[in-house]
């Protein structure tokens, strides 16, 4: 199956130099080329593209309003934008509204590599509405007196960017969100931030406090609103699941960016599940009702109801925004590892481990086999250990 990209720019020569790097995937993909933000309008009239990319300079129709109808016409378009790393004022908005922010000149693989992420993940999901779903989000939930918390610290004379990062990782959505901006080319892609303390250090106070306070990246709820979801539990949960598997990989000798991706991956690992809550309110409400009328686990009651679940859902979006995919892979496949191929300890296998602990006494179960291709077996007890010795997230 063949995907259709869309690109956009006012300049001829760069629609010569897309083709060309285009060419090899000719098979795999078609390219499709407009010439400035109207003419790319016109063409969204017809069918859907799997990707668009623009620059994020277009005369006339500019590229903020391109991506909003974009998004409206064709939510599972993944959107990138290739922008202008020495102009990040101009950019802020934009990341709201598309799912990458990429440097120009862009190296054709990178650009490619970003493409067929976003289209092999659609396949991963293989659920039609719900990557509409996902495409369609335009701002990510955000707990009111978190957020309310990190405004009020950067609003201070006196602020502490530690403090706002210790803040910032106490809400998933805001972690999220400000990790994959550190990581975009909105701050010129320096060294990869692994955790919402660094995410906020690369943003520095004052693109933080625009991010937070100017850019609409946020939408408030109260715990109420989601009832009976419950993002306090969620919370907690992630919290839990990541300092242990960060614990699991210290205990197994991994190297620290693998210790850093399991404690990430922990964090984020049911952030579909904030998703999910957030924009299908009412079949999540259904998924509560199996889990607690029939027992159901999380991911039973939600691919019956919703044909999918929240893992695929969270890597879907963790993928589109272009964090690491190690990451991504842990997300994925965290209730399912033997699934995924490999054997080497990796995030993944920290991430499953704990989130099987932590659910233990909900019946949660490993999985064997996938521990015993790792030669991981007899590792289990001492893991169990681990549980009341968290190991703090930086």
């Amino acid at each position: 199956m063949s995907g259709r990209v869309l690109y956009v720019s006012d300049d001829t020569s760069a629609h010569r130099s897309f083709r060309t790097a285009f060419a090899s995937a000719q098979r795999d993909w078609e390219v499709n080329l407009a010439r400035g933000g109207a003419d790319a309008l016109r063409k969204l009239d017809g069918p859907g593209f799997d990707a668009l990319v623009t620059d994020a300079h277009l005369a006339g129709t500019g590229c903020a309003e391109l991506l909003v109808e974009a998004r409206r016409r064709h939510p599972p378009t993944a959107r990138i934008v290739l922008a202008d790393v020495s102009r990040p004022g101009e950019l802020v908005r934009l990341v709201a509204l598309a799912h990458r922010v990429l440097p120009t000149p862009c190296d054709p693989a990178e650009l490619y590599g970003a493409i067929q992420r976003g289209f092999s993940l659609r396949q991963l999901l293989g659920n039609q509405a719900l990557v509409s779903v996902v495409g369609r989000l335009a701002s990510v939930p955000a707990l009111s007196a978190h957020y309310t918390r990190i405004a009020d610290e950067l609003m201070m004379p006196e602020y502490s960017l530690a403090t706002v990062g210790e803040l910032v990782a106490q809400d998933l959505g805001i972690a999220a969100r400000l990790l994959q901006i550190a990581n975009s080319a909105l701050v010129g892609l320096r060294k990869p931030a692994t955790t919402p303390n660094q995410a906020v250090r690369i943003l520095g106070a004052d693109l933080t406090r625009t991010l937070v306070l100017a850019a609409d990246l946020f939408t408030r709820y109260n715990p109420s609103s989601l009832r009976p979801f419950s993002i306090e539990a969620l919370w907690e949960h992630s919290q839990k699941v990541a300092e242990l598997a960060g614990a699991i990989a210290v205990a197994e000798r991994a190297d620290e960016r693998v210790v850093r991706e399991a404690s990430l991956a922990g964090l984020f690992h049911d952030i579909g599940k904030l998703t999910l809550a957030s924009q299908l309110a009412g079949p999540y409400k259904d998924v509560l009702t199996m889990m607690r009328v029939e027992g159901a686990s999380a991911a039973d009651a939600e691919r019956r109801v919703l044909g999918t679940t929240h893992a695929e859902v969270g890597a879907y979006l963790l993928g589109l925004w272009g964090l690491p995919d190690a990451l991504v892979e842990a997300v994925a496949w965290h209730h399912n590892p033997g699934t995924c191929p490999g054997t080497a300890f990796t995030a993944l296998t920290a991430v499953h481990a704990a989130d099987t602990l932590v659910r233990s006494s909900e019946g949660a179960k490993p999985d064997a086999e996938y521990l015993a291709r790792l030669g991981l077996s007899g590792r289990w007890e001492e893991w169990g250990f681990l549980r009341d010795q968290p190991r703090q997230i930086d």
